[in-house]
């Protein structure tokens, strides 16, 4: 295992898996940006059988299934994709009004 020196001069860390120092503060900066502008959609799950359904709140007419419940959530993320990119027709949605 060998090491590597800090920038600061101060520490020696290990280096395994080819992970150093200049290449995690990289990493934590994407994941920083990218959970700045994840958006989250709330849906409604159950299983029936051997089968996870969804569909999004938004869209209670878009049904989407998996054998699992992370098969579920990766054809919810694809249906969300569709349903928003605007290439679709007539979408019908949900939407909320205030009325007084």
């Amino acid at each position: 295992m060998g090491t590597h020196r800090c920038v600061s001069g101060n520490a020696h860390l290990p280096v395994w898996l080819g992970v150093t120092p200049l290449r995690l503060t990289t990493v934590a900066a994407g994941l920083k940006l990218y959970n700045r502008f994840m958006r989250m959609a709330r849906y409604l799950r159950w299983q029936d059988g051997d089968i996870w359904l969804g569909h999004f709140e938004r869209f209670p007419d878009y049904l989407t299934q998996g054998e699992s419940l992370s098969e579920l959530e990766e054809n919810l993320r694809d249906l969300y994709r569709d349903l928003t990119s605007g290439e679709i027709p007539g979408i019908r949605s949900m939407a909320e009004l205030a009325v007084e």
